[in-house]
C-alpha cells in the first residue's frame, strides 16, 4: 500500500459495486514501508446478518460475508493515477465522514453469497 496512508475496512454484502449492506469495521494505517494491519474483534461467522424490519429503511435479513478496504482520502488514489480518465477524485461513502476514496482490495475471489466470513464457524 502507499506509505504513510490511511484506509477503512468494511464488512460488506457483496465485494463489487454497489456493495449492498455494509458496515464500518476498522481503520488501517500503512506506515513508512506501506505495511499496515488491524486487529478486530466481533462476531463474524456464517450466521452474522443485518435486518431492518422498520424505521426509515426496511430490508429482510441480509448476510454480509465479504470484506472491502477503501482509501480514506479520495485525493490519494487520484494522485497515484488509480482513476485513469477521471478529471476529479471519485468520492465514496466508505469512511466516518462519508468522504472516502475508491476501494483498494476486496474478497471478490469468493462467490457473492459465499464470502470468506461464511466459512467461519463459532
Amino acid at each position: 500500500m502507499p506509505a504513510n496512508s490511511d484506509f477503512d475496512l468494511f464488512v460488506i454484502q457483496t465485494p463489487n459495486k454497489p456493495f449492498g449492506v455494509s458496515w464500518y469495521q476498522s481503520d488501517i494505517h500503512a506506515g513508512r514501508t506501506g505495511s499496515g494491519s488491524a486487529t478486530v474483534r466481533g462476531i463474524f461467522d456464517r450466521e452474522t446478518f443485518s435486518v431492518s424490519p422498520g424505521g426509515t429503511t426496511t430490508f429482510a435479513p441480509t448476510h454480509q460475508f465479504h470484506l472491502g478496504v477503501w482509501f480514506n482520502d479520495p485525493n490519494l488514489p487520484f494522485r497515484l493515477g488509480c482513476e485513469p480518465g477521471m478529471t476529479a477524485p471519485v468520492v465514496t461513502p466508505f469512511n466516518g465522514e462519508q468522504h472516502a476514496g475508491i476501494q483498494v482490495v476486496n474478497t471478490a475471489q469468493f462467490p457473492d453469497n459465499a464470502g470468506p466470513l461464511s466459512r467461519v464457524h463459532r
